[in-house]
């Protein structure tokens, strides 16, 4: 039986990514990508794609795609990171392209089988991969942006590690053999914490990382674990910014106040 590794409770999000559109006021760019796949005469879409709105999107904003930008935003599953994944092999595939890829994630977590198989598909690929944490990363989220080669973390955003949760079922005898399955997953997690955090023991990793409940970790935290190479610091939070702004503020005040007298 396959194995979920998502932050628990796990609440999945009916919001899609079309909604977040329309709630930031570029509803014009929803209504014009609507009109163009209507008019699109290429029909050869076996079933809804769920990363089709960001290839649409992409295409608005200077292909995306092509410039090795890719999301993986939701639930880890197969069919999530289906196109992430090809995406992957035409970029490694692609002579013209020695670009940096970027993957951006903002995911609960979900399947480990789905996210392993996404990981041995980054290693496999001769491009260097930035992975950018936007939001929240969770269990196998998580263990995709550690498996990047340089992992960026926004300011306001969270990582949670923890064991993997599993279900099982069947006879005395299945769920002996589901047993060392489950070893063979726990051993997969520590070996990939081993390989991509600052530590070389395994003590330590169970001590500072994997921890018996969820542990939810800071971009500080997260770098201080060697997990984690650069938080990013928009423009407008820089010191210079923050002056700028507060002094914009002051004015403001004093406006108010010689307008008040």
């Amino acid at each position: 039986m396959t194995k979920l590794s998502c932050k628990t409770p796990q609440v999945m999000s009916t919001e899609t990514v079309e909604d977040l559109l329309k709630k930031h006021g570029i509803e014009h760019l929803v209504n014009k990508l609507k009109h163009d796949s209507k008019n699109d005469d290429d029909d050869d879409d076996d079933g809804e794609d769920p990363f089709e709105f960001f290839s649409q999107f992409g295409e608005e904003n200077k292909n995306l795609e092509n410039r090795g930008i890719i999301f993986i935003n939701g639930p880890i599953t197969k069919d999530t990171l289906a196109r992430a994944s090809k995406r992957l092999l035409t970029l490694h595939f692609d002579k013209d392209f020695q670009d940096d890829i970027q993957i951006i994630i903002n995911s609960p977590g979900g399947y480990v089988d789905a996210g392993w198989a996404f990981i041995d598909l980054m290693t496999f690929c001769s491009n260097r991969i930035v992975t950018i944490c936007m939001g929240e990363i969770c269990s196998m989220g998580t263990n995709i942006f550690i498996a990047g080669d340089h992992r960026i973390m926004s300011p306001n955003s969270q990582a949670m590690i923890h064991h993997f949760s599993w279900a099982a079922m069947g006879s005395y005898p299945d769920l002996v053999a589901q047993r060392k399955a489950e070893d063979l997953e726990h051993q997969r997690e520590i070996e990939h914490l081993l390989q991509c955090s600052k530590y070389t023991k395994l003590e330590d990793v169970r001590k500072q990382l994997l921890k018996d409940q969820d542990h939810w970790l800071s971009p500080k935290e997260m770098k201080l674990h060697g997990l984690c190479e650069q938080i990013y610091t928009p423009k407008q939070m820089t010191k210079k910014g923050v002056e700028k702004r507060l002094a914009k503020a002051r004015g403001k005040i004093r406006e108010s106040k010689n307008s008040g007298t």
